[in-house]
């Protein structure tokens, strides 16, 4: 999601020689102890810990310690039906829900936890941020295994005082259920749910999420919602409180959503009634645009409302989706919507052929979306083709865009996205790549976003660089900062600099200040300095196999450090605790170049607290450039000051530290030597 508001080594300090050697990279060798260093304190990086849960879940063989999911691996799977009916007259959203829910686990489970994000809205319900208040969810029907549930008092006795605690029943709190069945889910057995709710969605700006507007609705997290339970932490039922984002397991949908004839709906999945309720000329469109890269016009100006872009019918009229092995469902509708559509050709080497996405972009023809019939069905396109070729082919048959309800950045569901009316064509490029990036983190790789945001936002943030770099190049003065490292680095060096840096382990809803700054631009600046640590086809190779091997599971922190650990054949721990546990800023300066004989000596120092190796490009008389290094061990042991040598012919007239700019250092202008001009 974007939201925009407005707004362990010991090893010490030596003196280390190296002759000239040009062009090729040296490393510093690692210093031997002197005594000059037993005396200089700095903190230094220990090991990364695993929690206690994702200990016991290697024990168990659900997880390991090289990245890889353990042989004994589960993750819990649902299958949903719901029907829903939208008026709006009253505004109201009326939907009865059968849930399927299958227990993977080793475990009995005697109760079931179901979220009901709706109620972030009701009154008295916990939040982060003012919302409006909508009265939240409306049950009128909770029944597991084919009975009828009662709600059970906090004293421990159902309504009417009929038994005790132990027997079926459910109780809400604040947005969430939980529920006690009629007899424990057994390992490999299934629940069987349903549920009768109605809620008003809460007018704009709501949560910054979903919600409505005049003739316009998004629904999101819309109906109850089996909690994750998974192989670390068991039930993970965190509350939505209007802040952090969710954790949802993969799931089937079959959904049909009854609203006015002359309404456009577009929603997770596939359609699979078309022919019920567009026009033989609409169809027409549709069929043409999932033949060409070309943008169609599948719903214009004039066929909006009750048109000519619809079947004929009664006043309302009922669409059907389906999706397979999603993690949640949403949709949005008007009578407003224009529909645009084309299609993405995927690339997938592995099989050997070339697939169609299905791209839908839905919006309203107004001066503040005006970006969005030139760009909203292109951009989806273009990010669904770049980031497939980045990371790995886009898995599902189609994708799609809305305009609406937002009034800043955009949200990410299943299969599509819902963006504000952007009029400025690159930013809404922008946008829609960031949020359409989420399809693979965490739609595909299911990370905990409510726990670990990083896992999502920044790894996002990093492939949105990737992918608009190739689509547009750098950005130029003043181009859209979000969408490029140097520009990503930037946001994120200017809160460092503020004293505001700050761990990247906090939960979300944990999380004090500048969000924005440190998961998604920090993140993404830590994986690009950690692709310079261990080479940019090693980490490009690594990151696709961390995501492919936890496609449908349910990845932890440990999993991503120990897959690039095994990858690079080292032990990363100090990079890890360095960038992800602590908020330490980088800062490497060069002290003094002096020439002594027949050498000249280098003095760098690390006034910073993140300990990483300097790269040194050393540029001689006549153009000869060296590079060297020195080890990011000499700061492990403590030491702020480290001195290489190089030979001192040809004469040195310039040193600079990170010459490519890899690394997110805090001070650039002390990061450079050059000779006085003779």
């Amino acid at each position: 999601m974007i939201r925009r508001r407005r707004n362990s080594l010991l090893l010490p300090l030596a003196v280390v020689s190296l002759a000239a050697r040009p062009i090729a990279a040296q490393t510093v060798p690692s210093p031997a102890p002197t005594a000059s260093t037993a005396s200089v304190g700095r903190p230094t990086p220990g090991p990364v810990f695993e929690s206690p849960g994702f200990a016991r879940a290697v024990d168990r063989g659900t997880r390991t310690r090289t990245g890889a999911p353990g042989p004994r691996n589960w993750v819990q799977h649902a299958r949903y039906a719901i029907t829903a009916a939208l008026d709006v007259a009253s505004s109201r959203l009326t939907g009865e829900e059968r849930v399927t829910w299958i227990n993977h686990s080793p475990d009995t489970l005697p109760l079931i936890a179901v979220h009901l994000r709706q109620n972030v809205f009701a009154p008295g319900s916990p939040r982060r941020e003012p919302v409006p208040i909508t009265g939240g969810v409306t049950l009128t029907r909770v029944a597991a295994e084919g009975q009828a549930l009662d709600t059970i008092a906090r004293g421990g006795r159902s309504r009417g005082g009929r038994g005790a605690a132990a027997r079926p029943g459910y109780q809400v709190s604040g947005a969430v259920m939980w529920i006690r069945p009629p007899h424990p889910v057994l390992p490999g057995d299934s629940a069987r749910l349903e549920f009768a709710w109605s809620y008003v969605p809460a007018p704009s700006p709501s949560d910054g999420r979903e919600g409505r507007e005049d003739h316009l609705y998004f629904m999101g997290y819309w109906y109850p919602e089996v909690a994750v339970y998974d192989d670390v932490d068991g039930w993970v039922a965190d509350p939505y409180l209007n802040g952090a984002e969710f954790y949802m397991d993969p799931a089937d949908y079959d959904v049909r959503v009854t609203v006015p004839h002359g309404w456009v709906v577009g929603a997770t999945g596939t359609l699979r009634n078309p022919s019920e309720i567009l026009s033989r000329r609409t169809l027409d469109r549709l069929a043409a645009a999932h033949r060409t890269r070309d943008v169609v016009h599948v719903i214009a100006a004039d066929d909006r409302g009750r048109g000519g872009g619809f079947a004929a019918g009664g006043a309302t009229a009922t669409w059907h989706y389906t999706a397979t092995d999603v993690r949640d469902f949403a949709w949005g509708a008007s009578d407003r919507y224009a529909w645009d559509a084309t299609s993405a050709f995927v690339r997938d080497s592995a099989r050997g052929r070339t697939d169609t996405v299905a791209i839908n972009s839905y919006y309203r023809l107004t001066d503040a979306a005006a970006a969005w019939p030139l760009g909203g069905a292109r951009f989806t396109r273009d990010a669904i083709e770049q980031l497939s070729a980045y990371l790995w082919p886009y898995p599902w048959p189609v994708m799609s865009s809305m305009e609406g309800i937002l009034l800043s950045g955009g949200m990410e569901y299943p299969m599509m996205t819902l963006m504000q009316p952007w009029a400025d064509t690159l930013s809404l490029a922008g946008d829609l790549m960031h949020e359409t990036g989420h399809m693979w983190f965490p739609m595909q790789v299911g990370s905990n976003e409510t726990r670990h945001p990083w896992m999502d936002e920044g790894l996002t943030q990093f492939d949105v660089a990737q992918a608009m770099r190739v689509l547009y190049g750098e950005p130029r003065q003043g181009g859209r900062p979000n969408d490029s490292e140097q520009g990503q680095r930037g946001r994120y060096v200017r809160t460092a600099r503020e004293g505001r840096d700050q761990s990247l382990s906090q939960w979300g809803d944990l999380f004090p200040l500048e969000l924005y700054s440190m998961y998604y631009d920090k993140t993404s600046q830590a994986l690009i300095a950690l692709r310079s640590v261990i080479g940019d086809p090693l980490f490009h190779r690594t990151l696709r196999e961390y995501g492919r091997r936890w496609i449908d599971r349910h990845p932890e922190p440990e999993d991503f450090f120990n897959t690039f650990n095994a990858a690079a054949g080292r032990d990363l721990g100090w990079f890890w605790e360095t960038w992800f546990d602590h908020g330490w800023p980088l800062d490497q300066a060069i002290a003094s170049v002096r020439t002594e004989g027949d050498s000249t000596a280098i003095t760098v120092e690390d006034r910073g607290l993140a300990p990483m190796p300097v790269r040194l490009t050393i540029t001689r008389a006549g153009g000869t450039v060296q590079k060297i290094e020195v080890p990011v061990e000499v700061w492990l042991g403590g030491a702020r000051t480290a001195v290489a040598r190089v030979a001192g012919a040809p004469a040195v007239e310039r040193v600079e530290i990170d010459a490519e700019q890899a690394f997110p250092d805090v001070n650039r202008d002390n990061q450079s030597w050059s000779a006085q001009p003779r």
